[in-house]
């Protein structure tokens, strides 16, 4: 299976600079021209299905990329974005120099922030989604967050959970991963980030 991973395209929160997490916020104007972009970029994609995470930065991104690509859209919330805790609604700015925030971007599982998912919570979450989409041959399509785009690369790339922060994943960014197995899950990583330049 391959396992096109799209994050959602600029939000309200992103044009703030915040953390949003759990906050649900819509895409922004110029999220909705990036949206369109990465429609018009996938087309040279063929995709077995399209998944969204069910919040609305994302939903708002994938329902513009279905329409492009004469797709339906599914919704699962397993690939809602991880919650960031205290960090929620706090700006990047502010706590860039705060001493626990840099030992989270360090290693996020041996230096926890209050009120961010629980790791353990986090993997179950996502094998469950991959056992269930597993299937020789499909090309799937997740439009989803940061922070999940990020942890799938991690757990299907051997890497562990504590290196999630060490890349970034921009705005419509596309990663994708070829997924060799679910027992344990296992893959390859192919591309990262591909069409960034291209959308902004």
């Amino acid at each position: 299976m391959r396992l096109y991973l799209l994050r959602h395209a600029q939000s309200e929160g992103n044009k703030r600079g915040i953390f949003q997490g759990k906050i649900d916020l819509p895409l922004s104007e110029e999220g909705i021209k990036q949206a369109q972009k990465a429609g018009e970029f996938l087309k040279r994609f063929t995709f077995d299905a399209i998944i969204t995470s069910p919040q609305l930065r994302a939903k708002q991104t994938a329902e513009i990329v279905a329409d492009i690509l004469n797709l339906p859209l599914e919704v699962d919330e397993r690939l809602r974005e991880i919650s960031y805790g205290v960090l929620e609604g706090k700006k990047h700015s502010e706590v860039e120099n705060w001493e626990p925030y840099q030992r989270w971007l360090e290693d996020p599982v041996k230096n926890p922030l209050s009120g961010v998912d629980d790791f353990g919570d986090l993997q179950r979450r996502l094998e469950s989604f991959l056992r269930d989409r597993y299937g020789e041959g499909k090309n799937i399509l997740a439009v989803t967050h940061g922070g999940i785009v990020r942890a799938f690369i991690c757990l299907l790339g051997g890497f562990g959970f504590s290196r999630m922060w060490r890349f970034s994943v921009g705005n419509v960014s596309l990663s994708m991963v070829e997924v060799k197995g679910v027992e344990p899950p296992r893959g390859k990583i192919k591309f990262v980030n591909l069409p960034t330049v291209e959308l902004l």
